[in-house]
Order: C-alpha cells, then sequence, then structure tokens
C-alpha cells in the first residue's frame, strides 16, 4: 500500500517538513483518487508529462496573484507525501510523479514578502522527495523534469529545480553523463541548459545549477559539439554576465561565464554581446574586492577580456572603449597563457578544414574530403613507413586535414601527383573515375615500394618509447581485425578462379572445360605481398555465376572489388517503390539477371548465344563498402551523356548478404552504416559540381564545399532534389549476423569496434613535426597579416602581398586562372571525360 491507512499503520511522525500524516481512505496500491488534496487527477502512469495538465489548475497563474492558491496546493502535495509508504516503490513513484507535474505548474511569486515562505515550502517538498534515499528514485525524478522541459509547450515553473538540489556533485557528473549518452538531440539539451542559466538568477533555494550547467558543458565539448556550445553561450552569456555586479550571485554565474568566454570556438560574437557590460562589471568588481576572493574575480575577468581582444583581433576597432577602461588595470602572466589556449584550441571557422578549388578541381576536393573522414584507412595511410614520394605527399595531407589550425588547405601537390592521365587540367573530370585511380595508385605504390606498417614493426626496429605509443595505438586496430576476418573481408587481387560444372556430360565430353588449374604454392621467393592498405579497408570479394538455360551448363568466376557500381532498373516497379533507396539498387545488383535478346550469353557446350541466367553474389565483405550510382546514362540516339533524375534514399544504414563461394547460399549478413555521400549538381556529366557529406564517428555530419565546410545533419542530405544527386556512397561495417544452418534462424548482429583516429601526438614523428610546423608557419602569417593592417590602418605603404595559406603555386598548369564558370566545366559541346557507362 502506498498510502499507509489510519486503522491499521501507525502515523508517520518523523515526516520532515510536518507532523502527523492526515487520514485517508484505503486504496489500491495503484490508486491514489481518495489521497487528501489529490484533486482526482493523479495518474496511475508512471511516465509521460500530460499529468500535469490534467488538474484545474490547467496554465500558471499570473506571478504572485494567487499566492494562497498555490500554497494551498503546495500544503495538499505537503499531504500527499506524508503518508506515502517508500516501501511500496510502484505506486510511491505515480504519486511522486505528480508531485513533481504539480510543482511544473506551480508558479514563483514576485512579492518580496512571499518568497521567503515558497523557498521553505519547495525546499519541504525536496526533503520528502530526498526520504528514498535511493539513486534510482533521483533518476526517475530527473527523467521526469527532463521530460517537462524539453516535451511540454510551457515553460516549467522553477519550483521543480529543487529535484536538481538532490544531487551530490559525484552524482551530477553520473547523471549528465547518462545523459549524454542517449544521444539527445540537440535542441533539447540547448533547451535545458537554458532553462537551467535562467533559473540560476533568480532560484535561490537550488544552490548547485551551475555546478549542472558546468557538468552539461564539459560533457558537450568532450563530445566535440562545438557548434552547440557556441550556440547556448550566444543564448545565455548576456543573461548571466549582468548578475556579477552582485556579490550574492557572483558565486554562482561567474564559473559559467568564464567557462563560456574562455571555450569561445569561432563565434565572436558571443564576447561582442556583453562589450557594452564589461566596463561596469570590471568597476563593479573593483569596488567590491574588498577579499581575495573578490580580487580573483577582478582579475580573471582583466586577463578574460585582454585574451579575448587578443584572439578575435580582426575586430580591433570595437575594443577602443574597452581598452580604455582596462587602462587602469594591468593583466597577469595568466593573460598569456589565456590567450594561446584560446588559439590553440579554437577550430578553424569552418567546422573542419576545407580544400581550396584548383580551377574545377572539386571533383577530387570531394574524393579527399570522403577518404578523409574514413577512420580506418586515415589511420592506417598516415602509418605507414614508405619511400614513396606520392604516399608522403597523401599523408601529409590528411594529416594536414585533420590536425591543421588554418581555415583552408591548397592540395596542389597532391592533384599534380594524383591527376589521372587525360584529365585535362581546368576541365571538369568524374569524381568515381578520380577514386578509382587514386585508389588504385595508392595501391601499387604501397606494394612496390616495400613500404610496412608502423602498427606491425617490431620494437627492436622502432625503438623505445616511440614503439610503445605505437604498440598501444595499434590495439584497438588488432581488435578489430579478428573481427574483419570473421566477416570476411579480404585481401585485393587475390587468385581468381573459375568453378565449371558440366552436368549430365563427360568430363572429356565435346564442349567441356577443365576446371582452372590451382594456383601452385609459391616458393620462398615468390611470397605473396602482405595486402595494402587499400586492400584491408576497400577491398571486397564477390562471384558470378552464368547458367545456360538451354543445356545447364553452369560457370562461375571470382572477382575483387573496391567499389560496386548500382545501376538502376529499366523499370521503376521493378524496385517496388515511386522512388528508390540504397538497399533497393543493393537487392537489385544481386538479383538473377536473364540474359536474352541481343544481351544472349555464348555457352560453351552448345557452341552459340543462349538465353542465360546470371547471378551475382558477395562471397566477401569489405570494411568500407563503396557504391557509385550510375546516374549517368549513354543516350544512343543522341550520342550525348544524359543524367538520370531520379530520387534517391541515402539509407543511413544497409545489408550486405554474404555467400558462400560454391553455392551462393547466403552465410551472413553484414550490416553498414553510412558515413560519406558525394553528391553531384548538375544536368551532365561533365559540368555542374561534386560536394560532399561527411560524419566524424561521433555522427557529427559535415557539409564539404570546397573552401567551406559546415555543420549539417543527415536530413540535409536526404532532402537534396534534382539535379542535385547522390554518386558516391560510402559505408562503413558495423555488425554481422550470422547463421547457424543454411535455413537456421539468424543470430543477433556482433558489433564491429570503430577504430579510433589518430591524436596528432600518436603520428610517425616526421608527419607530427610536418604538422606542427606548417601550424606555426600559419601563425606567422597571421602576425603578418595583421602587422600589414595595423601598417596600412597608419597610412604606411607596405609592399609585397601574402599568399593565401602559404599556397605558391607548385603546378605548373595551376598557375593560370581558373576557367570561367567555376566548377560549371567545359562547354557542353566539349566532351572531355572518357568515362562512359
Amino acid at each position: 500500500m502506498a498510502v499507509k491507512q489510519n486503522n491499521t499503520e501507525q502515523q508517520n511522525d518523523g515526516a520532515p517538513g510536518g507532523g502527523g500524516g492526515a487520514g485517508a481512505d484505503p486504496a489500491t496500491a495503484t490508486s491514489t483518487s481518495n489521497v487528501p488534496g489529490s484533486n482526482n487527477n493523479i495518474s496511475d502512469k508512471g511516465g509521460g508529462s500530460n499529468d500535469a495538465s490534467n488538474g484545474s489548475d490547467a496554465s500558471p497563474k499570473a506571478g504572485g496573484s494567487d499566492s494562497s492558491d498555490r500554497q494551498h496546493d503546495i500544503k495538499a502535495l505537503l499531504r500527499i507525501m506524508q503518508i506515502i509508504n517508500p516501501e511500496e516503490q510502484q505506486a510511491t513513484l505515480v504519486i511522486y510523479h505528480h508531485v513533481i507535474c504539480k510543482l511544473a505548474r506551480m508558479p514563483m511569486s514576485t512579492k518580496p514578502e512571499d518568497l521567503k515562505r515558497f523557498k521553505e515550502e519547495i525546499n519541504k517538498v525536496g526533503n520528502y522527495l530526498a526520504m528514498p534515499n535511493k539513486k534510482s528514485y533521483l533518476m526517475f525524478y530527473l527523467r521526469i523534469v527532463y521530460q517537462l522541459i524539453t516535451e511540454t509547450a510551457y515553460e516549467p515553473s522553477c519550483a521543480v529545480a529543487i529535484v536538481f538540489q538532490l544531487f551530490s556533485p559525484d552524482l551530477i557528473i553520473e547523471a549528465v553523463q547518462s545523459l549524454l549518452d542517449q544521444d539527445v538531440q540537440d535542441d533539447s539539451i540547448r533547451k535545458t541548459v537554458g532553462l537551467l542559466c535562467k533559473w540560476i538568477c533568480f532560484c535561490n533555494f537550488c544552490q548547485n545549477l551551475n555546478l549542472w550547467i558546468m557538468a552539461l558543458l564539459q560533457g558537450l565539448r568532450e563530445q566535440e559539439k562545438y557548434l552547440l556550445l557556441d550556440e547556448i553561450a550566444l543564448d545565455n552569456i548576456e543573461m548571466l554576465f549582468w548578475p556579477m555586479i552582485l556579490p550574492a550571485m557572483r558565486p554562482k554565474v561567474a564559473p559559467v561565464v568564464f567557462h563560456m568566454l574562455s571555450t569561445i570556438n569561432q563565434a565572436p560574437e558571443i564576447f561582442h554581446k556583453i562589450l557594452p557590460k564589461i566596463p561596469p562589471v570590471i568597476n563593479s568588481l573593483k569596488n567590491q574586492s574588498n577579499s581575495m576572493d573578490e580580487s580573483s574575480y577582478l582579475q580573471k575577468m582583466v586577463d578574460l577580456t585582454n585574451a579575448l581582444m587578443m584572439r578575435f583581433y580582426d575586430n580591433d576597432e570595437l575594443y577602443a572603449p574597452i581598452k580604455a577602461a582596462l587602462q587602469m588595470y594591468e593583466p597577469s602572466q595568466n593573460c598569456v597563457v589565456l590567450a594561446r589556449a584560446l588559439f590553440e584550441n579554437a577550430l578553424p571557422r569552418n567546422a573542419r578544414v576545407g580544400l581550396v578549388n584548383l580551377g574545377n578541381t572539386c571533383y577530387m576536393n570531394s574524393v579527399l574530403q570522403a577518404l578523409a573522414m574514413t577512420s580506418d584507412f586515415v589511420r592506417q595511410i598516415l602509418l605507414i613507413e614508405s619511400g614513396s614520394l606520392l604516399l608522403l605527399k597523401v599523408q601529409q595531407q590528411i594529416a594536414l586535414m585533420h590536425h591543421s589550425m588554418r581555415y583552408e588547405l591548397t592540395p596542389s601537390r597532391v592533384l599534380k601527383a594524383t591527376r589521372p592521365p587525360g584529365f585535362t587540367p581546368g576541365l571538369q573530370q568524374d569524381s568515381s573515375e578520380f577514386l578509382g585511380y587514386l585508389l588504385d595508385l595508392l595501391h601499387e605504390h604501397e606494394i612496390n615500394s616495400g613500404a610496412h606498417n608502423l602498427q606491425h614493426m617490431d620494437t627492436d626496429v622502432v625503438g623505445g618509447h616511440q614503439a610503445k605509443e605505437l604498440k598501444d595505438a595499434s590495439e584497438p586496430a588488432a581488435s578489430l581485425t579478428d573481427e574483419i576476418v570473421a566477416a570476411g573481408v579480404i585481401p585485393y587481387n587475390s587468385n581468381d578462379h573459375e568453378i565449371c560444372a558440366v552436368h549430365n556430360s563427360r568430363p572429356n565430353a565435346p564442349g567441356a572445360i577443365s576446371p582452372a588449374t590451382p594456383t601452385a604454392t609459391p616458393t620462398n621467393a615468390q611470397q605473396k605481398k602482405p595486402p595494402s592498405t587499400i586492400d584491408k579497408t576497400f577491398a571486397g570479394k564477390l562471384s558470378t555465376t552464368y547458367k545456360c538455360l538451354n543445356c545447364g551448363w553452369e560457370s562461375r568466376n571470382e572477382d575483387s572489388f573496391r567499389e560496386l557500381q548500382l545501376s538502376f532498373p529499366d523499370d521503376k516497379d521493378d524496385c517496388g517503390a515511386a522512388n528508390y533507396s540504397v538497399q533497393d539498387l543493393i537487392d537489385y545488383y544481386c538479383s538473377p539477371e536473364k540474359l536474352d535478346g541481343d544481351n544472349q550469353y555464348f555457352c560453351p557446350r552448345c557452341k552459340k548465344l543462349c538465353d542465360a541466367e546470371r547471378r551475382i553474389g558477395i562471397t566477401q565483405a569489405p570494411r568500407n563498402l563503396i557504391l557509385t550510382l550510375k546516374q549517368f546514362k549513354y543516350d544512343q540516339k543522341y550520342h550525348f551523356r544524359t543524367k538520370l533524375m531520379h530520387k534517391v534514399f541515402h539509407d543511413e544504414s544497409v545489408n550486405v548478404k554474404v555467400c558462400s563461394t560454391d553455392s551462393l547460399q547466403e552465410t551472413c549478413t553484414v550490416h553498414y552504416d553510412l558515413y560519406a555521400g558525394v553528391v553531384h549538381a548538375g544536368y551532365s556529366m561533365d559540368s555542374g559540381h561534386y560536394f560532399t557529406f561527411a560524419a566524424d564517428q561521433s555522427k557529427n555530419w559535415f557539409k564539404f564545399n570546397d573552401s567551406l565546410v559546415t555543420n549539417s545533419k543527415p536530413q540535409e542530405m536526404h532532402s537534396l532534389t534534382s539535379p542535385n544527386t547522390p554518386y558516391i556512397l560510402f559505408y562503413q561495417m558495423c555488425g554481422r549476423s550470422t547463421e547457424t544452418a543454411p535455413d537456421g534462424p539468424m543470430h543477433p548482429m556482433v558489433p564491429v569496434p570503430l577504430i579510433p583516429p589518430l591524436t596528432l601526438d600518436e603520428l610517425p614523428r616526421t608527419l607530427r613535426d610536418y604538422v606542427k610546423q606548417d601550424n606555426r608557419d600559419y601563425n606567422e602569417e597571421l602576425k603578418m597579416q595583421r602587422f600589414k593592417r595595423n601598417a596600412k590602418r597608419n597610412n604606411v605603404s607596405s609592399n609585397g602581398t601574402m599568399t593565401r595559406n602559404g599556397y605558391d603555386g607548385d603546378d605548373e598548369d595551376d598557375q593560370s586562372p581558373p576557367p570561367a564558370g567555376g566548377c560549371g566545366g567545359p562547354d557542353l559541346a566539349m566532351n572531355m571525360n572518357r568515362f562512359v557507362y
């Protein structure tokens, strides 16, 4: 029984905040309709937020106009809580849910005489909520409050903040971590932090709201939610900054304000919002600096203001009033530390590093950005030790794309080293063709240059401390290897073979073809080379079977692949939907195809063209699945490559059925998650523009449009309309499901672990030094630019010009300006691309 009965149980004399419990009629554990003061509206459900709107107090009353009603409501809640038996957990939680929902509808009085009484009453409710003294109860309360904040149309009363007061500092961190681990929506977190920042300014009965806010900000920073953090700071910095003049408020708001200002990424607007308030706040701190604590606030504000003016020096003209106000205050040595931290920790203006378009080179930029977001490829390629100059240029480019402080990079050296033969400089080219050529090139250079991966080197080769670091860094990859092998990832260019079966005929009968001779075991001089980085990350294997429908002859050959080119059915109904999905196209690719008419199969046994059936089965799955959607079709009538304008939904997850080599019977299903997509915008293959959507391991999505990189969401890619169409999609293996028998039930999915990206300190020494030196050069460039601006402002003539990001045009054909039209490519009549679908 949740409610103690008058005649059978003792009164709750020891309940905090009140005397003996009030009487109640007998009730069931889940029915509280007879509880005094309940207004017959306590829901039997344990979740949701609608319970709060079922009572007579359907909307909050105007501030303080009905304080007697509020007092009556609180007294009613206290009477209910006095007679609760915490041992009856299920019914107790129902009542506590109702109490919290009632608090959310309870307005806070604005009359000074009522504030003290309001605080005392809310604290009494908090004492009852704390009685179970169990973490599970606190987490239950927190879930209700979070739902009220994020899912209701009205703004909950600050009375529910009493729930936050019940948590200890250690439990606050645990609760915040649990919340953020649930991949909650950014808008919900932004709304929650905003409301806590609002409450901290007037909710004097809850003294730890600043700890909640700080824990949320720290947790978001660990998740690299930099854009969201800037948005939260923009929403709240002005509201939190002004109360710093009040000694009672300063200890609560100052830590939050200092944290927001010292972790600004790329939004000077946060700092600029409080510029007019900085002088009066600093003067107020000076006048009140009678204690050591007050003096520390003043010094921290002076140091942080000076550091922010150095950080955002481009807006120097705005800071004249602030500099005048700070003339009498001397910054400490900590100011330099703060300024350096602001520079080093700040992200580029872009969400990530962009790539300069060197004249219709978006086909290359889009591919490089997708590869740079392929975590295991990046890790493997950066740890290669090789004498290949091409590999070194690619390594340097990728290392800078991950760790450069620049807003954009100029990939001229990579373009010169990897441009395919026949790709005329300045003309638009096909990104899929470039991708295939680049992967082949990297594979050949790694195999033929005697390269080895530092992850697998012996300690005596690497030596000492560096070897230990590399060993530690390779442990996640080593655990992944077993998963990949179990899922069927293969070396590229393994020995293909053809299995021929002749039904109802002798082995030496006319027309029969003997089975392919097995490859001899290689000698020591002919040992197979280890798989390359491209093999490990992109290679798969498929088997193609041809069956003659006239005599039953079957032939099968096995091929390696690094991408699958998916065609669209001639008849849209073949996929069973008005619009295509990527899963539709994968299933269509692996479905049986009848070869007849002009597409008949030449049967070796029948010695003639016959109707036949072709089946394709994937026998070993790649770690990363590259899918090219054949959006272009050659028009035989007009002799022109036309673009198909099909609407394609970018499935965020797809499944690939892996078959046995001999029978093509399904053995397991491999699951993939989308992490990148190259989009073609335009009506022709030989013109238009390429850009890329891609996600990091934290599922933060970005849109890479040459130099401009912005934060994005999957919905932006899903909502593309013609002529913006998906072209190359990248999927990462996330798990697999196996079968116990050919017709047995499928096992649950076994996840494949993610490979963490390399930090700057984990890079090989030569690459690490290269990146650090480039970042130092960039800082020098910024200083020079600032010097020239100041010289110009002071009417001092300055000779010479700065090159953009250090680019000096080392590719001779990139010295000339791009052709007119940017990424529009050549005129439609100029058919410079040889790749025909």
